[in-house]
């Protein structure tokens, strides 16, 4: 005899063995008033082979109208031995390829069994009986049962086993085993398992105690609660339904955005039936736009026509769908309503934060113009009245303020308007009693009278700062009364060897005021150099710092009478004491006298060179020829003494013929022999420095001519075409040799200030305007020309 029936029915279950379940299922709920459903359910094996699967001896259980007899449970159970069982391995092999099968079949619609029956080796007899009338003969109960397991093992010890169970050890997870027996708990009465309660041990409870928590409870709940829609006709009847679900998200995102008009009233969906039949179903909706905005459920596959006339047969609630659909789209449609008016709600939120935004930007400018308006006010009744009053200097002050701090005010209110009306009767006040001449002379008179005359500076600022405000005739009296005699003066008493202090540092400052003025200071000036010069030696470079600012300010006859009476004589006898030795040369007094290149015309110096230098060289040249010289030696000479010369000077054309001759000198003493020896190649030598020299020569004279040539054309077209006035001016001082050039920092009027010669002009609207005895005479171009020569 197998024991597995007594493991429960989790062991029987995995050993194949089918057991009635008391459960309802949706087969039953929906064959409850089917008249022609089938009185008894189908084993697998029935439904797997139909009319060629064996008969059970459960169906002699089923009533029948027949005349055969039914067995007689009264008899004793006859037990049958197990047989042969196959490995576990092979079990679960032989489940894999049925799950197989089973999966390739679900494409079918099946009953799901609500009943299960078992096999005949292990079917057992009625337990509802009593336990005396079911084991007849003697035998009883409990004894003898197992004895033939001493010999063999049975399933039981197969199971455990398998789940890890050693012989002669106890049972758990550490083989600990137990120390009190499994009790039996005895059923009070003879009704069904579950009918007097809880049938558990005092010692299944210690051991598994059971604590039911409120998430389980939920979650059982939940999952209950969604069996209602089970699939009679699914697989076993215990595959899931699968639900589709719509969030409000996913509703916004279709874009089904209603109208304001779809809050309407039950009456008003009355109003209008549509009859929708292009689904599965036919559905009614009660307007157009519910109809437009119905909802959608994703399609399935398909049901089976057999499962879908039980479903229709036996739940189908057409009235409790439509009312379901009904508040669905209702549903829907308060949704999408709510999104519409939440979304207003929030664009409103953003349109009045930005609103909120500009106002109190808006409040914010408003308020510093309120203050700047304030400020402005105040200023502005600073200003003297009846009850005020203030000086030039505060009022001033005060219009500073404004066009520095407030200068948008300054300009948008016209505020420039006040100064006649505030500074007028103040200066009125003010030069009431004022008598420029007398103020003027009186203040200019005791300025001067302390005034030292090596301290330029603020003398003159102070008249540069007058003269554009006095009249011509006060400025002309000031500079030759007060101004002029002091400088004479200090020019009677300058002594050049013992003052420190150059003269031209307090003079020339005065030549923009004074110009032509001056000219009675330029004797003495010259008479005193002169006297100081007397004692002068050319080593001497303090007399060359002295003498050349004053080069461009006396004529040009004054300023080279001063140089050939006082400095040409000096160096003509420096050139005199110059000693030409080609072995051992000093060259110092030759740089003394070549200092002064820039400081005398070039017809001075061209003529000093001749008289007292090539005269002198020229000789030195010929002697040395005349002894057995170096030819190479001479050659390095010539050009030594030639590089001495600026390029100014060497095209000069008495320089020019001086160098010439020497080349002539060499050229002939190398033709003629002079000397006997000749050394070999020196002909050769000086006839290609000849050659070189003079071709120098005459490339200089050609680019000479060509630079000539250039300036000539461009004075001619910037003649010919004058851009503006002032070029045309500038052109025909250039034509005429007249210095034109702006005076530094000297404005009349905002109009630059120039000298012409010794003229003071401007330029206004092309119209020249030369200074005045007493104002500014506009005259014409040759005039201006013809007063300057």
């Amino acid at each position: 005899m197998s024991m597995s029936h007594l493991y429960g029915r989790r062991e029987e279950e995995e050993e194949g063995v089918e057991v009635e379940s008391f459960e309802i299922t949706d087969w039953d709920l929906a064959n409850e008033f089917n008249p022609d459903r089938r009185k008894f359910r189908q084993s697998k094996e029935q439904a797997t082979y139909g009319i060629w699967a064996e008969k059970d001896s459960d169906e002699d259980e089923r009533p029948s109208f027949g005349g055969k007899k039914s067995k007689d449970y009264t008899v004793p159970v006859s037990f049958v031995s197990g047989g042969l069982r196959k490995s576990a391995a092979e079990e679960k092999e032989r489940e894999k390829e049925g799950s197989s099968d089973d999966s390739d079949d679900d494409t079918s619609a099946k009953l799901p069994p609500s009943r299960v029956t078992a096999p005949k080796k292990l079917q057992m007899g009625n337990f509802c009986g009593n336990q005396s009338k079911r084991f007849a003969g003697g035998i009883q109960s409990g004894q003898g049962i197992g004895n033939w397991e001493k010999h063999t093992k049975g399933i039981g010890q197969k199971l455990l086993q398998k789940m890890g169970y050693q012989p002669g050890k106890g049972l758990g997870k550490n083989a600990q085993g137990i120390i009190n027996p499994i009790e039996a708990k005895i059923r009070k009465g003879k009704g069904a398992v579950g009918a007097y309660g809880n049938e558990r041990t005092q010692q299944s409870l210690q051991d598994f105690p059971v604590v039911d928590s409120e998430e389980e409870e939920e979650k059982e709940f939940q999952k209950e609660l969604g069996q209602w829609r089970k699939d009679p006709a699914g697989p076993a009847g215990k595959k899931k339904p699968k639900y589709s679900y719509r969030t409000a998200d996913e509703l916004k995102a279709k874009g089904k955005i209603v109208s304001r008009s779809t809050s309407a009233t039950a009456g008003e969906l009355a109003q209008v039936k549509v009859i929708d039949m292009t689904g599965r179903e036919q559905k009614v909706y009660y307007s157009y736009s519910q109809m437009s905005h119905k909802h959608s459920v994703p399609d399935e596959a398909p049901p089976s026509l057999a499962s879908q006339d039980q479903k229709v047969s036996g739940f189908a609630l057409p009235e409790l769908e439509h009312n379901l659909q009904l508040l669905i789209d209702l549903t829907e449609q308060n949704i999408l309503q709510s999104a519409r008016r939440l979304q207003h709600e929030k664009d409103v939120v953003v349109s009045l934060s930005h609103e909120s935004k500009a106002l109190q930007s808006r409040l914010e400018s408003e308020q510093e113009s309120i203050r700047r308006m304030e400020a402005v006010l105040a200023l502005v009744e600073r200003f003297p009245s009846e009850e005020t009053c203030l000086s030039l200097q505060e009022c001033a002050q005060i219009f500073e303020t404004l066009q520095t701090d407030y200068y948008e005010e300054y300009k948008m209110m016209g505020l420039a308007d006040l100064a006649v009306a505030v500074i007028h009767p103040l200066l009125k006040e003010k030069l009431s009693s004022w008598d420029p001449v007398k103020v003027v002379f009186y203040m200019m008179r005791s300025c001067v009278s302390g005034w030292q005359p090596r301290m330029v500076g603020p003398m003159v600022d102070c008249m540069e700062m007058w003269v554009p405000l006095l009249p011509p005739w006060i400025v002309d009296h000031l500079l030759e009364q007060m101004i002029l005699p002091r400088l004479q003066r200090e020019v009677d008493s300058w002594n050049p060897l013992t003052d420190t202090v150059p003269i031209h540092s307090w003079i020339h400052p005065w030549l923009p005021l004074l110009q032509s003025r001056l000219e009675p200071l330029y004797p003495p000036i010259r008479s005193k150099l002169s006297n100081a010069l007397q004692r002068w030696h050319p080593s001497d470079a303090s007399a060359r710092l002295i003498l050349q600012p004053w080069k461009n300010v006396f004529t040009a006859g004054a300023w080279e009478a001063f140089m050939v009476k006082n400095i040409i004589p000096k160096l003509a006898l420096c050139l005199e004491e110059l000693v030409i030795n080609p072995h051992q040369q000093q060259m110092e007094p030759f740089h003394w006298v070549m200092d002064w290149e820039g400081m005398l015309s070039l017809s001075s110096l061209v003529s000093l060179l001749e008289k007292n230098f090539f005269a002198k060289w020229l000789q030195v040249l010929c002697s040395w020829l005349s002894n057995s010289p170096n030819y190479e030696e001479i050659t390095k000479w010539y050009l030594g003494w030639k590089s001495m010369f600026s390029d100014l000077l060497l095209a000069q054309a008495l320089i020019k013929e001086k160098f010439n001759e020497a080349l002539d000198i060499m050229n002939r003493a190398v033709s003629s022999g002079m000397g006997g020896y000749m050394q070999p190649g020196a002909r050769e030598n000086i006839a290609y420095l000849t050659q070189t020299e003079r071709r120098k020569d005459f490339q200089y004279e050609a680019l000479q001519e060509r630079r000539d040539a250039e300036s000539v054309a461009h004075r001619g077209i910037s003649a010919g075409v004058p851009t503006n006035f002032k070029d045309l001016i500038q052109t025909k001082a250039e034509e005429n040799n007249i210095v034109f050039m702006p005076l530094v920092g000297k404005r009349h009027e905002g109009k630059q200030l120039y000298t012409f010669g010794r003229i003071v002009i401007f330029i206004d609207r092309g119209v020249v305007f030369v200074q005045g005895e007493k104002t500014w005479v506009p005259t014409s171009l040759q005039s201006l020309i013809d007063m300057a020569k």
